[in-house]
């Protein structure tokens, strides 16, 4: 009988040590399993010094516009895009391949019915982004890497770096930061060769306060070598050109935006009614009109590097060859 009890005292001692060891080791894979998973994250430095920490590598990426879009798609996938811009689809506004995408966004921007569809696991915006839409998905949990509106090709290429690193592609982005650079040295020892006299072209556009200096138009066209008739009337980006200093500008030409299929914002009937204008009839430059691709006039993408090819092109003559043409991926 006392061996009996002694007996059944050790089985009992033994089971709690059994039972102790079972709850460290649980405690133990808990803490090893927390620990992979905050090795899947980390932390991004956006264009406003916000710290953004994102859970793990992002595979529903929603960017605010169809500038991020493509400068997404030149570091990753497609696949891995949550939604697309409606001026994704069109090949007047844009390089990429968008056309297995869903859902499309339409002009008026992200809906709540949208965002909650494909709920996100990052968020791309832009400077140009409301206050009040940024606050709302970052309070519903979005973590929101922001770039600024880029106006300069240097501001494009930091902004194309901030994305890469936000989607986990940090050496596919200096590859597209790469590109760009090889393309730009290009154009510059081409155009020095050359030493043109340099022509000055006007921006028709319905954006009536767009195109001077401070904008990205501003840069891409002075890096093709022409010179900018509205900086020349001392009007800066954001400020009205009006038909005085038009006529006062008297540039050798005028850019206009290319017919398109689709002409939802009404830009061809802008066009014909500023050209139907008798004052500017009697301009040197209304019988010099260029059609340009709104892709060139409006790029603010890493392909903003053709943009400055197209338009040397119009002003000069054919110095580049853009057959070859494509949206600029690192992958």
């Amino acid at each position: 009988m006392e061996f009996s009890i002694r007996n059944r005292k050790v089985w009992f001692v033994f089971l709690l040590l059994c039972i102790a060891l079972f709850l460290l080791s649980g405690c133990e894979m808990k803490k090893m399993g927390g620990d992979a998973a905050s090795k899947e994250s980390y932390v991004v430095t956006d264009a406003f010094d916000n710290q953004v920490t994102i859970p793990h590598k992002p595979k529903k990426i929603l960017g605010t516009d169809s500038a991020i879009d493509t400068m997404l798609l030149g570091v990753v996938e497609p696949s891995r895009l949550a939604a697309c811009f409606i001026a994704d689809k069109d090949p007047g506004m844009s390089y990429i391949e968008v056309k297995d995408i869903k859902p499309e966004i339409p002009l008026n921007g992200i809906s709540m019915e949208i965002l909650t569809k494909i709920s996100p696991d990052l968020i791309v915006a832009s400077s140009y982004t409301r206050q009040k839409e940024l606050d709302m998905w970052r309070s519903l949990g979005y973590p929101v890497v922001m770039i600024d509106g880029p106006t300069s090709i240097a501001q494009a290429e930091k902004d194309i770096r901030i994305i890469a690193a936000a989607v986990g592609e940090t050496e596919r982005g200096e590859k597209v930061v790469a590109e760009m650079e090889r393309q730009l040295k290009e154009v510059d020892s081409t155009l020095s060769a050359r030493n043109l006299p340099p022509q000055t072209g006007l921006l028709v556009s319905q954006m009536s306060r767009y195109g001077g200096p401070g904008s990205m138009y501003h840069e891409l066209l002075t890096r093709a070598g022409i010179k900018n008739a509205i900086a020349e009337v001392g009007v800066a980006n954001g400020q009205l050109l009006s038909q005085e200093l038009i006529v006062k500008s008297d540039p050798d030409f005028f850019f206009v935006s290319a017919d398109r299929e689709s002409d939802e914002t009404g830009a061809g009937k802008f066009r014909d009614s500023f050209l139907a204008n008798p004052a500017i009839q009697n301009m040197r430059a209304y019988h010099r009109v260029i059609p340009l691709e709104d892709r060139y006039i409006y790029a603010s993408s890493q392909n903003c590097v053709y943009a400055v090819k197209a338009m040397a092109n119009a002003a000069y003559g054919p110095l580049f060859d853009m057959s070859g043409e494509k949206q600029i991926k690192g992958y």
